[in-house]
C-alpha cells in the first residue's frame, strides 16, 4: 500500500513538473494574413454570376509579429441581366523583428473566407411598370 502511495505522488508530481516546462518556454508570434469578403448577387437573372475572386498571400519564412486583414463586399440588388463582379488583392508580409530571426518564425497562418452568393428574386421581373400594364390588359 506505500508502494502505490509512492507512485501516485511521483506521477502526480511529474505532471506538475511537465505542465511547468510548456509554461516556461518562450512563444514567438508567426505573422497572421486574413482575406474576408463577400460577393452576393440578388437579381431577376437565373444565370449565375461571372465572379472571381484572386487571392495572393506571400510572406518570408521567417516571418514574425505581423498582421494584415483584407475585408471586401462586393453586391448587386435588382435587374434581370448578367452580372460580373471581380476581385484582386495581395498580401505581402516581411518579419518585423530588426534582428536575424531566421528559422524562428514557422509557417505564416492564411486565413481566406470568400464566399459567393446567388439569389435569385422572381418578383424582380414586376418592377418595370411595362410588365403591369400588360398583365391589366389581357384581363
Amino acid at each position: 500500500m506505500p508502494f502505490k502511495a509512492l507512485t501516485l505522488g511521483f506521477l502526480a508530481a511529474s505532471s506538475f513538473l511537465t505542465v511547468g516546462s510548456f509554461v516556461s518556454d518562450s512563444a514567438v508570434a508567426q505573422c497572421v494574413q486574413a482575406d474576408v469578403s463577400v460577393q452576393y448577387n440578388i437579381s431577376g437573372s437565373k444565370e449565375p454570376t461571372d465572379r472571381s475572386n484572386d487571392v495572393a498571400m506571400d510572406s518570408d519564412p521567417s516571418c514574425q509579429g505581423n498582421a494584415s486583414v483584407t475585408r471586401g463586399v462586393q453586391g448587386n440588388i435588382g435587374g434581370d441581366g448578367p452580372v460580373r463582379q471581380h476581385r484582386t488583392v495581395r498580401h505581402r508580409q516581411q518579419s518585423s523583428n530588426n534582428s536575424d530571426s531566421e528559422g524562428n518564425g514557422g509557417s505564416t497562418v492564411q486565413i481566406r473566407s470568400n464566399p459567393g452568393i446567388d439569389v435569385y428574386n422572381p418578383a424582380e421581373r414586376w418592377r418595370d411598370g411595362n410588365h403591369l400594364f400588360r398583365i391589366v390588359l389581357r384581363i
